[in-house]
C-alpha cells in the first residue's frame, strides 16, 4: 500500500433536525422573527401575513390512509381531494406565513440559544445569543447593512479551574434568559452557573450591550445546592430570580424503597452589582423522578415540575399539589407527600419522558404538552388563586392511549401530532386585515420526525373568562361548572357527548410548516425509478423512531417528468421560445383582445425553433405541427421571441432586424439593421425590446399602444460607444424598488436619531415640510395580469388604425420603416411620473447601471460586478439622465478598463433581475451568469445610501430653504446581498468548448446528412433489383404473349424508382406540417412561399465543414456566437413554484417557494441520442466527440409550455436537437407526500409503514437493485411485560395450555424456554415496546405492497441487501434482502436471533394497482443462539455475526453452509467486504482487518488491528483511490478515524497494528456510511443523525497540499461567525483522542468551498496568491474533486 493517503470532506447536505427555537425582534424593530438551531446551522425566519384564497393552503390538507398490513390491499398514502385543512377559511384571509431571512453555518453545534431582549425603545433590537460545547457563548446581532449576523462578544469558560474533575460530556450547556432582559445564565461544569449580566433595556446609550460576566458555584455553603438537573428564570420580581431543579442525594428506581422523594427546587436571587447568590426559599420531597422545570406567569406564579409519573406544582417554597398520571406513581411517592396527590389524571396511565416532550402555556392557566409519543395535551391548573389543587389534563391529538394504542386518529389529531424537540411562542404584529387573529397565540413546535409546525391556538372562551373572573383562575367547588361549561360550541370544535368539555374551546390550526430530514436512524442508496438510469441515484433515509418514522427521499438534481420527446431533424438546433398570443375582435368598432383573467389557463400559441442557418415555427398546443407559411423570419437564426402590447403581438428578433405578428401569425411590421449591424442578444419586456449588437451598441425599442407598433427609442449617446456588455429589462410589478425619498417618510425615527446623535434635533413637522410639495409614489402591489390588462385598455383605437395595422409592405419598406421608427422614437423629457419599467446595463468598467424607463435615469450604480462582491452597494448618486453624464461615464470607463486580468478571464456573460414569489412574494433577485459556468445570485433589500442621509441630515437642520430637493431623492434605496448555495460550476474554458463542440456539430449533422441519403439510395436500388426480379419471375409464369413489351420497359421503371426515391426521402428527410385552416382563415394578401426544413441546407454553403485544429477562436467566435442563446429564462409558474432556469455548463433553476428564500437545484434531463442519428453502420460519427453526449451536458434552451396535457411545464432543447416537453414532479405545495423543492435538496417525505407505524433504528431501509424496491424495518408500538420466571409456574401453565387446546403436554420437569412462558402481569402501565415487521415499498408510489410480520419481541438488528453466489440465477449471483434479529425478553433471559434471506420476486398485481407487481419471498430462515448484529458480503458469501462469532456462510440450493469463522471480541457492529478483504468493527474492541483465504481449507485471518483496540465502531467501510486502500472507521460519539495497512512500516510491527492516518469529527453520530463508486473514485457517504451528509474521499497528494495550504490561512483570515475556531470544531477532543497524534491528513473543505462557490473574486484571489497559486488552479483542484458527489 502507498504511503501517504490524503482525504478530503466535506458537508454536502446541512443538518435538518430543528433542536432549538427562540423568538425575538432581531431583523428590525417591530419585527416577529424565529431563530431555529438545527446543528451547526442557524436559520432565522420572519413571520409575514399573507394573503391565502380560498382553499389555498400552503401546508396541504391531504391525509394519508392506510390500510393493515394484513389486509387484502396496501394502500399507499393516497391524497384524498374532498377534505380541507382544520381552520380552513372560507374567505380570502391573511394567515401568518415563515419567510427564510438567511442561513449561516457555524464552525461549531449550537447547543442553546436564546433571546436577549432590548425593549420596545426606538431602534432597538434584540440580540440572539448562542452556546456551544464545552463552554462558551456568543452574542450576535443582526448587520441590516450586509444582511449578515455580527458577533458582538464572545465568552469562554474552558479554563482548568473550572472544570475540577469532570469533563463536560455530559452537560447540555443550558442557557436561560431573563424575562426582563437583566441577565442571562449558562450551565457549566458539575453546579456551576456563568451569569452575564445586560444593559437595561431600552438603553441605547451604553457602549456595549452586556456587562462582565461572573460565575456562581452552586455547591458552595451558602447555597448548597447539589445535581442540578433543570433551572429556570421566573418573572415578577425586582432581581434576577431562578428556580433550581436539584438532587441532594441522588437515587434510582433500584433504591426506591430507600429514598424515594429526593427532588428539591430552590429559588434563588441573583444580585448583578455584588455578584452574589442568594437562598428565597426552597421546596423539598419532590418525586425522584423530576426532570424538567416550566415557570408559570402571572397570577398564577410558581413553577410546574415534570416527572415521568406525575406533574407538581411549586410556588413560594410550597408544593400545591402532585398530579399523578398513572396508578404506578404511588409506588414513587413518599407517604409524606400523600396528602398532596392528585388523582384526577391517574386513569390516563400516561409514562412521560420529560427531557423529549415540550410543553408551552396557552394563556395564564394552561399549559399545551407534547409527549415523547407524538400526544398533545391540554393541562388546566384548577384551584383558588395561586394555590393549585387540581391539574386536569386533556388529550387532544395522537392515538388515543387510553384505549387502543394502535389505532388510527382522526386527520384533524394528527396535524399536529409530532415528535417535539422543542416549543416557543411567537408575538405577531397584526394589521386590519388580520385583527380577528388577534385573540389567537401562535406557536412554532420543532419536530424530531420530519415535519415542524407554526399552529396557532385560539381559546373561544377568553372573553367569558375575562368578564367573569379576572385571575382567569376558578375556585375549587366550581371545579364541574369549569370542566363542563354552557358555552356555545363553536364550529371547529371537538364535542364529547352532549355536553362540551373545557378543552373543546381550544381550537388549533396549521399555518405553515418546515420539513426536515431528521432524525436519521438509516440510510441507504438506490436507483431512482423516475429515471432508472444507473447513474440517477437517490438517498433514502429513515427518521423518527419506534413510535413515528418517516422515510425521507433525496435527490440533488431536479429530474422534471417527461412527457413527450420529439427529434428535430436538419442542422443543430440552437434555441426554443413558446409565447402567447390573444387573438383580437372587432367590438363596436374597437379591436379587443380577450379577457386577461384567464392567462395563467391560456396555453401556448407558437413555438419557435431555432438554427444555425433557419427558423421553424410550430402550432403550439397538445400537438405540435409546423407551420411552413407564417409572418415570422425562416431564413436565419432567431435571437429571441416574446409578446409585447398585452399580450397581442408577438416581437421575434432575428440578427438582421426585427418581426412583429399577430395572434393569426401574420406580419404586422418589420424592422431592419443596418448592414453593418448584427444583433447577437436581445431581451424582450412589454413594450420595450433590448437589442445589442455584437459591436457593443444597444438598442431599445417602444411599443406604442396607439399605434400598435414599435418605434425606436431615444437613447443616450452613451449606448453608442460600444461599452455595453450586457444588460436586460425588468419590470418592477410589485412596486418594491422604493426611492431614497420614499424609504425617508417611512423612517423618519431612525432619521431622528441620526440627527439627534449629532446634536442637532430634528422637528416632525418641519421633515413633512421639507417634501410639502413632492409627489411621493405610493406603493402599489399588482398581478401580472392586472398590469397586462391596464396596458391592453390604453390600446384602443378605431377600425382605420386596425386597418392601417394590418396593411402589409413589402420587405422592401424595411429600411424605410426602420428610419419612420427613429424618427418617431420617444423623448424621455416628455413622458412624467414614475415608471415600473428599469434597465439593467453593464459596463466594460465592470460598472453596473440600474436605468429608469423611458427617461434612461441612472438611479442606481455598484462597481466592479465582476468582482461578485459578497454585497453590492451604490457607489454613485443617482441624478440626471445617463446621456448628461457621458463624459464621466468615459472617464470611468477608462479608470477601469483592465478588468479581465482581475477576474481570471471570468467575465459577466448575461444578468437578470427578476421577481419571484407571483402576487403575494416580491422578493426581489439579481442574477449574474459569468462565461466561466458560474451563477451568482443576490437578494435585494431595502437600504437607504449613508450619502444620501448626511445629506438629508445637513439639508433640514440648516432649515435655509425647506423647499429643497436633494439630488438622489429619486436614487434607489438599494443594496444585494449574495445568497449562499453549494452548485459549484467552473469552467474557463467553456465557451471555447462549446464552440469547437457546434464546429464538430456541423460536420457530423453533414456527414450525417450526406450518410442518410445514400442508405436512401442503396435501398432504392434494392427495391429496383426485387422489382426486376419479380418482373422477370412474372414474364417466366405467364403463358400468352405480351402485346406491347415497351410499355413496361426499363426507362419507365427507372422512372417509377426514381418516384420512389423522392418519396422515400420526403418521408424521410422532409419535415413540415400543415397549418391549420383558421391561421390563415382572414388573410387576404397572398402569402410569401417559405422554405421548408428540407430544402434548407445542412450547413453555409460557402463554408465548409472543418476540423478543431482549423478553426481559430476569433473566427469561431464570429461563426459561433453563443450569445445569440439567452440563458436566463423566467417561468412565472414551474410547478407551482416561480423559477429562473439558468442554461449554460450546468443548467440549474433557481425557484422561490413558499419561504421566500431562492433555492438553486442543478437540473438533470435524460439526455439520448436520437434514433435518426443511430444508423446501424456508423462509421465515421461518433456522439461523444460531436458534443452530442457531453458529461456535463449542457442544454441548449428552455422555454415555458402550457397545454392540456402538461400544464405548467416546460419544453427542454438538448444538445443533440431532441425536444423534450417535461414538468416537475407532484410538489409538497400540491398535497402531502410531493417533493419539497424549498429546501437544500428536493425532498420528499413519506409516513413509514403502516398505520402510521415507526421506524426500526437499527434495521433502517435497504435498496433492493435486483427490483428497483426498498425495504423498510417498520414498527408499531405493543405493552410489554416479562415473563414468568419460576419454572414450576411455567411448566404448569404450558401442561394447561397443551390440554386446553388438546395437545400433549411437555415431559415432567421439562424447563420451558423463557420466550414460551406467559406473561407476568406485575403492573398496570408496562412499557411500550416496538413490534417490528419487514415492509416492501414500491419504488413508484412509495406505498406497502407487502409485509412480513417478525414474532413479538424479535427486534431487527441489521438489514442489508447482498449479492450472493446462486447457481440458479443468471450471471452466477443475485441480490437477496438478508436481515438478522434478536429477541429482547429482559436483562435476565438468554439472548437469541435469527437470520432471514428474501427475494422480491414479480407476481400478478392487483386490478387497476400495478405497483402491487411484486412480493417478498421467503427463501431461507435459521434461528442461531445470539443476535445477529451484523451482515455482510464476501466474495459471493454471506457473512454473519452470531454473538461474539463472525461466520462465513455459502448459499446454495437455498440453504446457508457456513465454512469459515473468526472469534471477535465483544459485539460487531458492522462487517463490510471488498474483494478478499473484511473489515470488521466492534462496539468495543476497535476495528480489524481480516483477510480471506479461499484456496485450501477456507479461513479468516486477522492481518491488522487498531492499536489500542478500544474505538467503539458504530460502521465502517473503505476508501479507494487507484491502487490506494484507506479505511474508514465512525465511532459511537461521531468522529471518523482513518487507517491504513502498512505492513512495510516499521511502527506497524509486520502489519499487527493499523496506523492512524487521520481523525475528523462530525459533531454528531454516524448511523451509515455508504460506499458509491462516483465518475472518477469512491465515495463514501456519511449520514448522521442530525440529517447532515457528508462527502468522504480520498485526493492525490499534489491536490491536498495546495488545498490545505489555502484553507489553512483561510483558518486566520476570515473572521469566524461567533467567535468559534474551525480547527477546533473538526478535531477530536483530547480525552476521546488515542495516544497516538494523527498526521492532518484530513482536509476540512467546509471552510474552503464556501468562499470559492460564491465568494468575491477578490478573496479568491488574495487567498491563492498567499500561498503561491492561483484562484483558477484552486478552482479547477474543487470542481475535480467535487465532481464525484454529482452521483445524485
Amino acid at each position: 500500500m502507498r504511503d501517504p493517503v490524503y482525504t478530503y470532506c466535506r458537508e454536502i447536505l446541512p443538518p435538518s433536525v430543528v433542536e432549538h427555537a427562540a423568538s425575538l425582534s432581531f431583523t428590525r424593530p417591530g419585527a416577529c422573527n424565529l431563530a431555529l438551531a438545527r446543528g451547526n446551522l442557524l436559520e432565522v425566519y420572519e413571520v409575514g401575513l399573507v394573503m391565502k384564497k380560498s382553499g389555498d393552503d400552503e401546508v396541504p390538507s391531504a391525509e394519508y390512509e392506510y390500510r393493515d398490513a394484513g389486509a387484502e390491499e396496501f394502500d399507499l398514502p393516497m391524497i384524498r381531494e374532498d377534505q380541507t385543512a382544520p381552520g380552513q377559511r372560507s374567505k380570502n384571509t391573511k394567515q401568518p406565513q415563515l419567510h427564510l431571512i438567511g442561513r449561516w453555518s457555524l464552525h461549531g453545534k449550537i447547543m442553546d440559544l436564546r433571546a436577549v431582549q432590548r425593549g420596545k425603545a426606538r431602534g432597538g433590537v434584540d440580540r440572539l445569543l448562542l452556546s456551544f460545547a464545552e463552554a462558551k457563548m456568543s452574542l450576535v446581532a443582526f448587520d441590516a447593512d450586509t444582511q449578515g449576523i455580527a458577533t458582538e462578544s464572545i465568552h469562554y469558560y474552558e479554563h482548568d479551574a473550572l472544570k475540577q474533575r469532570t469533563f463536560n460530556d455530559g452537560q447540555t450547556c443550558d442557557l436561560r434568559t431573563d424575562p426582563e432582559g437583566r441577565c442571562a445564565a449558562l450551565r457549566l461544569y458539575d453546579d456551576q452557573l456563568a451569569v452575564l449580566p445586560f444593559a437595561a433595556p431600552g438603553d441605547l446609550t451604553a457602549a456595549k450591550p452586556y456587562a462582565d460576566s461572573f460565575v456562581v458555584n452552586l455547591r458552595d455553603a451558602g447555597i448548597g445546592v447539589r445535581n442540578v438537573r433543570d433551572f429556570a428564570f421566573l418573572s415578577g420580581y425586582l432581581e434576577p430570580t431562578l428556580a433550581l431543579l436539584h438532587e441532594q442525594e441522588t437515587t434510582w428506581p433500584g433504591r426506591a424503597e430507600e429514598a424515594v422523594d429526593t427532588c428539591s427546587v430552590t429559588i434563588v436571587s441573583l444580585d448583578l452589582g455584588r455578584n452574589s447568590v442568594s437562598v428565597l426559599n426552597a421546596a423539598s420531597r419532590l418525586p425522584y423522578d423530576c426532570r424538567t422545570l416550566l415557570p408559570v406567569p402571572e397570577p398564577v406564579g410558581g413553577v410546574m415540575v415534570f416527572a415521568s409519573s406525575s406533574i407538581t406544582h411549586v410556588a413560594n417554597g410550597a408544593i400545591s399539589c402532585i398530579s399523578l398520571l398513572n396508578h404506578a406513581a404511588k409506588q414513587g411517592i413518599g407517604a409524606s407527600m400523600q396528602n398532596y396527590l392528585d388523582e384526577t389524571n391517574v386513569d390516563l396511565e400516561l409514562v412521560l419522558d420529560p427531557s423529549g416532550s415540550v410543553c408551552t402555556l396557552v394563556g395564564s392557566n394552561t399549559v399545551v404538552l407534547w409527549t415523547q409519543y407524538g400526544h398533545v395535551f391540554l393541562l388546566r391548573l384548577a384551584g383558588n388563586g395561586r394555590l393549585i389543587k387540581r391539574i386536569v389534563a386533556k388529550q387532544i391529538a395522537g392515538t388515543d392511549i387510553r384505549k387502543n394504542p394502535h389505532a388510527l386518529t382522526a386527520p384533524l389529531w394528527d396535524d399536529i401530532s409530532i415528535l417535539p424537540s422543542c416549543a416557543t411562542e411567537l408575538h405577531l404584529v397584526y394589521d386590519d386585515d388580520s385583527a380577528y387573529l388577534s385573540d389567537e397565540q401562535l406557536f412554532f413546535i420543532g419536530g424530531r420526525s420530519g415535519r415542524s409546525l407554526l399552529v396557532g391556538v385560539r381559546d373561544a372562551n377568553t372573553l367569558d373568562r375575562a368578564a367573569g373572573d379576572s385571575d382567569n383562575i376558578v375556585d375549587d367547588i366550581d371545579i364541574e361548572a369549569e370542566l363542563y361549561g354552557d358555552a356555545p360550541p363553536s364550529s371547529t370544535t371537538i364535542k364529547s357527548s352532549e355536553r362540551e368539555e373545557w378543552s373543546a374551546s381550544y381550537t388549533t390550526t396549521v399555518y405553515d410548516e418546515i420539513v426536515g430530514t431528521g432524525t436519521v436512524v438509516g440510510m441507504d442508496i438506490g436507483v431512482s425509478a423516475a429515471s432508472g438510469a444507473a447513474e440517477n441515484l437517490e438517498m433514502v433515509s429513515c427518521m423518527g423512531n419506534e413510535w413515528r418514522g418517516s422515510l425521507c427521499i433525496q435527490q440533488r438534481h431536479v429530474q422534471p417528468e417527461i412527457v413527450a420527446s420529439f427529434d428535430l431533424p436538419g442542422s443543430p438546433v440552437r434555441g426554443v421560445w413558446t409565447v402567447r398570443c390573444l387573438r383580437e375582435y372587432n367590438i363596436g368598432g374597437v379591436m379587443q383582445a380577450a379577457d386577461l383573467a384567464s392567462l395563467a389557463d391560456l396555453s401556448d400559441t407558437f413555438m419557435v425553433v431555432s438554427r444555425d442557418t433557419s427558423t421553424s415555427v410550430f402550432a403550439a398546443g397538445d400537438d405540435l405541427q409546423e407551420l411552413d407559411r407564417t409572418g415570422f423570419y425562416a431564413n436565419g437564426p432567431t435571437i429571441d421571441v416574446g409578446e409585447i402590447l398585452g399580450y397581442t403581438r408577438v416581437v421575434q428578433v432575428h440578427t438582421h432586424g426585427l418581426r412583429v405578428v399577430n395572434a393569426s401569425g401574420r406580419e404586422v411590421q418589420s424592422i431592419g439593421f443596418d448592414q453593418d449591424q448584427h444583433a447577437v442578444f436581445a431581451e424582450i419586456a412589454d413594450p420595450y425590446v433590448l437589442v445589442r449588437m455584437r459591436s457593443g451598441k444597444a438598442v431599445v425599442f417602444e411599443a406604442s399602444s396607439d399605434s400598435g407598433r414599435l418605434r425606436e427609442a431615444a437613447v443616450p449617446s452613451y449606448f453608442e460607444g460600444g461599452q455595453v456588455v450586457a444588460a436586460s429589462l425588468f419590470e418592477d410589478v410589485h412596486h418594491v424598488l422604493g426611492t431614497n425619498r420614499e424609504w425617508a417618510e417611512r423612517n423618519k425615527d431612525t432619521l431622528n436619531d441620526q440627527a439627534r446623535a449629532s446634536g442637532e434635533a430634528l422637528l416632525d413637522g418641519d421633515f413633512d415640510n421639507l417634501y410639502a410639495d413632492a409627489a411621493v409614489a405610493k406603493k402599489r402591489k399588482r398581478g401580472v395580469d392586472h398590469a397586462a390588462s391596464q396596458r391592453q385598455l390604453r390600446r384602443k383605437h378605431s377600425d382605420d388604425v386596425f386597418d392601417d395595422l394590418y396593411d402589409e409592405g413589402d420587405n422592401d419598406q424595411a429600411d424605410e420603416e426602420m428610419e419612420d421608427a427613429k424618427d418617431e422614437g420617444a423623448r424621455p423629457e416628455d413622458v412624467r411620473g414614475d415608471s415600473p419599467m428599469f434597465m439593467l446595463v453593464l459596463t466594460d468598467s465592470g460598472d453596473l447601471n440600474i436605468l429608469r424607463l423611458p427617461q434612461f435615469e441612472r438611479v442606481w450604480t455598484t462597481r466592479r460586478l465582476d468582482n461578485l462582491l459578497d454585497t453590492l452597494t451604490v457607489a454613485q448618486v443617482a441624478g440626471a439622465k445617463l446621456a448628461a453624464s457621458d463624459s464621466d461615464s468615459d472617464e470611468e470607463g477608462a479608470a477601469h478598463s483592465h478588468v479581465a486580468s482581475a477576474t481570471h478571464g471570468r467575465r459577466v456573460d448575461q444578468i437578470r433581475l427578476v421577481q419571484l414569489g407571483g402576487d403575494s412574494i416580491t422578493d426581489t433577485h439579481l442574477l449574474v451568469l459569468t462565461t466561466a459556468g458560474e451563477v451568482a445570485v443576490y437578494r435585494a433589500f431595502e437600504h437607504c445610501a449613508h450619502e444620501y442621509m448626511s445629506q438629508r441630515a445637513a439639508a433640514t437642520t440648516s432649515r435655509s430653504d425647506l423647499e429643497l430637493q436633494l439630488d438622489n431623492d429619486d436614487g434607489l434605496a438599494l443594496r444585494f446581498a449574495r445568497m449562499q448555495h453549494d452548485v459549484l460550476a467552473y469552467d474557463p474554458e467553456y465557451q471555447q468548448k462549446m464552440r469547437r463542440v457546434q464546429a464538430r456539430q456541423e460536420k457530423a449533422f453533414a456527414e450525417w446528412e450526406e450518410r442518410s441519403k445514400m442508405q436512401l439510395v442503396s435501398k432504392v436500388e434494392e427495391e429496383r433489383t426485387a422489382r426486376k426480379r419479380a418482373v422477370e419471375k412474372q414474364q417466366r409464369e405467364e403463358t400468352m404473349a405480351v402485346a406491347d413489351w415497351d410499355e413496361g420497359s426499363d426507362d419507365e421503371v427507372g422512372a417509377s424508382d426514381s418516384a420512389v426515391v423522392a418519396k422515400v426521402v420526403e418521408e424521410n428527410v422532409k419535415t413540415s406540417f400543415a397549418a391549420p385552416d383558421d391561421i390563415y382563415a382572414d388573410d387576404s394578401s397572398p402569402s410569401k412561399p417559405t422554405q421548408n426544413i428540407s430544402e434548407q441546407p445542412i450547413m453555409p454553403s460557402d463554408n465548409k465543414a472543418v476540423e478543431d485544429s482549423d478553426i481559430d477562436e476569433a473566427e469561431a467566435a464570429l461563426r459561433y456566437p453563443l450569445d445569440l442563446t439567452r440563458k436566463f429564462i423566467v417561468l412565472d409558474n414551474l410547478g407551482g413554484y416561480p423559477a429562473v432556469f439558468v442554461t449554460g455548463l450546468r443548467a440549474v433553476v433557481v425557484l422561490a417557494g413558499s419561504k421566500r428564500f431562492a433555492r438553486v437545484h442543478p437540473v438533470r434531463v435524460p439526455v439520448k441520442l436520437p434514433p435518426s442519428l443511430q444508423p446501424v453502420e456508423a462509421k465515421g460519427f461518433d456522439a461523444e466527440a460531436s458534443g452530442l453526449l457531453m458529461p456535463g451536458r449542457p442544454l441548449v434552451g428552455v422555454a415555458r409550455f402550457h397545454s392540456r396535457a402538461c400544464a405548467n411545464g416546460i419544453v427542454v432543447l438538448t444538445q443533440s436537437g431532441t425536444l423534450v416537453v417535461a414538468r416537475l414532479p407532484l410538489s409538497a405545495q400540491t398535497a402531502r407526500g410531493g417533493i419539497e423543492f424549498d429546501s437544500a435538496w428536493p425532498v420528499r417525505c413519506i409516513p413509514a409503514g403502516t398505520a402510521h407505524g415507526g421506524i426500526s433504528t437499527q434495521g433502517g431501509v435497504a435498496f433492493h437493485a435486483g427490483s428497483g424496491s426498498y425495504v423498510a424495518a417498520t414498527a408499531t408500538p405493543e405493552p410489554f411485560y416479562i415473563r414468568e420466571p419460576n419454572p414450576d409456574i411455567a411448566f404448569r401453565q404450558a401442561t394447561e395450555a397443551a390440554e386446553a387446546a388438546g395437545k400433549p403436554a411437555p415431559a415432567p420437569r421439562t424447563v420451558i424456554p423463557e420466550y414460551q412462558r406467559h406473561d407476568l402481569r406485575t403492573t398496570s402501565v408496562p412499557p411500550l415496546v416496538p413490534r417490528f415487521s419487514i415492509d416492501l415499498l414500491s419504488p413508484e408510489t412509495w406505498e406497502t405492497v407487502d409485509s412480513y410480520a417478525l414474532d413479538a419481541h424479535e427486534h431487527v438488528a441489521a438489514m442489508r441487501t447482498l449479492e450472493l453466489e446462486s447457481a440458479q440465477a443468471e450471471g452466477g449471483s443475485r441480490a437477496l434482502l438478508c436481515v438478522g434479529t434478536g429477541f429482547v425478553l429482559g436483562e435476565d433471559v438468554m439472548s437469541r436471533g435469527r437470520v432471514y434471506v428474501f427475494d422480491i420476486v414479480d407476481v400478478v398485481p392487483l386490478p387497476g394497482r400495478p405497483q402491487t407487481n411484486r412480493k417478498l419471498k421467503l427463501l431461507y430462515t435459521e434461528e442461531v443462539h445470539g443476535v445477529v448484529s451484523a451482515v455482510g458480503e464476501l466474495r459471493g458469501n454471506l457473512v454473519m455475526s452470531e454473538g461474539s462469532k463472525l461466520y462465513v456462510r455459502s448459499f446454495a440450493n437455498d440453504t446457508l453452509t457456513s465454512f469459515a469463522f473468526l472469534d471477535c471480541h465483544t459485539w460487531v457492529r458492522t462487517a463490510v467486504g471488498l474483494r478478499n478483504f473484511l473489515l470488521v468493527g466492534d462496539v468495543a474492541s476497535g476495528l480489524s482487518f481480516v483477510g480471506f483465504q479461499e484456496e485450501g481449507p477456507a479461513r479468516l485471518h486477522v492481518l491488522g488491528r487498531d492499536a489500542h483496540a478500544c474505538l467503539p465502531v458504530e460502521c465502517a467501510d473503505f476508501l479507494v483511490l487507484g491502487q490506494q486502500l484507506q479505511l474508514l472507521a465512525a465511532d459511537a460519539h461521531g468522529h471518523l478515524h482513518l487507517f491504513v495497512y502498512a505492513p512495510r512500516d516499521v511502527h506497524s510491527f509486520g502489519g499487527q497494528r493499523l496506523l492512524r492516518r487521520g481523525e475528523f469529527s462530525l459533531r454528531s453520530r454516524v448511523v451509515s456510511l455508504r460506499r458509491v463508486v462516483g465518475s472518477t473514485r469512491h465515495v463514501c457517504l456519511a449520514a448522521t443523525a442530525d440529517g447532515a451528509v457528508h462527502a468522504v474521499s480520498m485526493v492525490p497528494e499534489k491536490t491536498y497540499k495546495r488545498l490545505q495550504r489555502v484553507n489553512a490561512q483561510l483558518v486566520r483570515a476570515v473572521p469566524p461567525v461567533c467567535g468559534l475556531n474551525p480547527r477546533e470544531y473538526r478535531a477530536v477532543p483530547l480525552h476521546r483522542r488515542q495516544n497516538q497524534a494523527p498526521r492532518r491528513t484530513v482536509l476540512d473543505a467546509d471552510l474552503l468551498v464556501p468562499l470559492y462557490a460564491h465568494g468575491s473574486v477578490a478573496r479568491q484571489r488574495e487567498a491563492a496568491q498567499r500561498d503561491g497559486t492561483t484562484a483558477d488552479r484552486v478552482l479547477r483542484d474543487i470542481v475535480e474533486t467535487e465532481s464525484a458527489f454529482g452521483i445524485f
